[in-house]
C-alpha cells in the first residue's frame, strides 16, 4: 500500500533465485517492466517506445492540417466574398480555431516526449486529454461533413473547413465544383482514417501513463526500504 492506494501488482518473472531463495520483495509492490502488458502496437514495442512514436506521428498529423489550414486561408478570396453580399469571414473563423487548436497540440505533444525522456506520468496527461478532445472533434467534423454532403447545405461546408468557397447570399445550399468535391472526399477520408487512429493510439498513451506511474511508485519503494531495483531498465 503507498499513498493510501495499493500498487498495481505486475509479478517479477523467475523470483526464485539459484541458490533456491526468493526475492522478498511484498507481491503487492512487485514491478516487472518488460510483462507483456506494457507492449503495445501489435506486441512489437514497449508502450514507452510506442507513446514517442505516436508523439512523432502526431507531430506529422499537426503539420498535415497545418499547410492544409493555410493553404485554405491563402486560398480564400475575400473581396469577391465581399462583393457577392457575403459579410462574414468564415475561413478566418476556422482558420484561427485550427491554429489555437494545433497550437495546444503541438504544446501536449511537447509534454509527451518530455514525460518520456524523464518518466513523468504527470505529464502524459495534457496528451490524453487533448486526445479525448480531438476525438469528440473529429466526429463533429465527420457528421458534419455527412450532413453538408448528404444536403449541399453551405453552413456545414463551412463548418468542416475542406476548401474555400463562394455561395450565392440568398441561398442556403451550394452547388460545389468537382475539383473541390475531391478535395472535401479526401479530407473526409483523411479526418476518419485519423479518428481510427486516435482511437488506437489513446489506449498506448494510457498504458504509458499507467507504467510510467507504476514505475514510479516501485522507484519510490525501492529507495524508502533500500531495496535493489532488479526488474528497472534504463529506459
Amino acid at each position: 500500500m503507498m499513498n493510501g492506494r495499493a500498487v498495481r501488482s505486475v509479478l517479477i518473472r523467475n523470483n526464485r533465485q539459484e541458490n533456491g531463495s526468493v526475492d522478498h520483495v511484498p507481491r503487492s509492490i512487485q514491478f516487472d517492466e518488460s510483462s507483456d502488458e506494457y507492449r503495445c502496437l501489435c506486441n512489437c514495442f514497449h508502450v514507452k517506445t510506442g507513446a514517442f512514436i505516436i508523439g512523432c506521428v502526431h507531430v506529422l498529423m499537426i503539420l498535415f492540417f497545418l499547410i492544409h489550414s493555410l493553404f485554405v486561408y491563402f486560398q480564400h478570396d475575400g473581396r469577391l466574398q465581399q462583393a457577392r453580399g457575403v459579410k462574414e469571414n468564415y475561413v478566418f473563423g476556422s482558420f484561427l480555431a485550427e491554429m489555437i487548436g494545433l497550437g495546444l497540440g503541438i504544446f501536449a505533444v511537447f509534454l509527451l516526449f518530455v514525460a518520456l525522456s524523464r518518466n513523468s506520468a504527470l505529464l502524459v496527461v495534457p496528451h490524453l486529454v487533448m486526445q479525448v478532445i480531438a476525438i469528440l472533434c473529429f466526429i463533429v467534423v465527420l457528421v458534419c461533413g455527412t450532413i453538408a454532403l448528404c444536403t449541399d447545405s453551405a453552413v456545414f461546408y463551412r463548418l468542416i473547413n475542406a476548401a474555400p468557397f463562394m455561395e450565392h447570399p440568398n441561398n442556403n445550399t451550394v452547388a460545389l465544383d468537382t475539383g473541390t468535391m475531391v478535395r472535401i472526399y479526401s479530407l473526409m477520408i483523411v479526418y476518419a482514417v485519423s479518428l481510427a487512429l486516435e482511437f488506437w493510439f489513446i489506449v498506448v498513451i494510457y498504458n504509458c501513463n499507467r507504467y510510467l506511474d507504476e514505475r514510479s511508485d516501485y522507484m519510490k519503494y525501492c529507495l524508502a526500504f533500500s531495496t535493489p531495483m532488479k526488474t528497472l531498465s534504463a529506459r
